[in-house]
């Protein structure tokens, strides 16, 4: 059996962010929810010591896009790969068309987006800081099925 925080079928996100000298990079979120609901705010699970964590750091926004089964594949750039060492958004515009909000990139056959001002990132004793984002605008893109943990473990995108 499974270990017990590994058993929930979590929706698969993916956290658009630019960095401080304006280059665009994108990561694989599961860790995410609904926090409050007035006002709305999302908390994000964002790994240590990555390109994300670093761009959150120093930007007000970013934008969280739900992804659809379709888009598992992105998993293979925005998961796997470090936005440390290559440029993810270059490698995506090569396979999936990209449209931007602001300055952030987001998949255009994304489930929805929304975008988050960056309330509070918190520090934590595990391997993942904790980003608080108020909704200042959310849309639904495409009604489709979504891209679960399941569904990556089921198609051999992860372990």
């Amino acid at each position: 059996m499974r270990k017990l925080w590994n058993r929930p079928d979590d929706a698969v996100w993916s956290l658009s962010t630019v960095s401080s000298d304006g280059v665009p990079n994108m990561n694989i979120c599961t860790y995410v929810t609904a926090v409050s609901l007035d006002p709305k705010l999302m908390m994000v699970a964002v790994y240590r010591d990555t390109q994300t964590l670093k761009n959150v750091a120093v930007g007000e926004t970013v934008l969280l896009q739900l992804l659809g089964e379709d888009l598992a594949p992105v998993v293979r750039i925005c998961g796997q790969l470090s936005g440390t060492k290559i440029n993810k958004i270059s490698r995506l515009k090569k396979r999936f068309e990209l449209g931007e909000e602001g300055n952030l990139s987001y998949l255009k056959t994304a489930a929805g987006i929304m975008t988050l001002h960056v309330e509070q990132l918190i520090e934590t004793s595990g391997d993942h800081s904790l980003l608080v984002g108020k909704v200042i605008k959310a849309k639904n893109l495409h009604d489709k099925p979504i891209l679960t943990t399941t569904y990556l473990k089921a198609n051999g995108y992860i372990r």
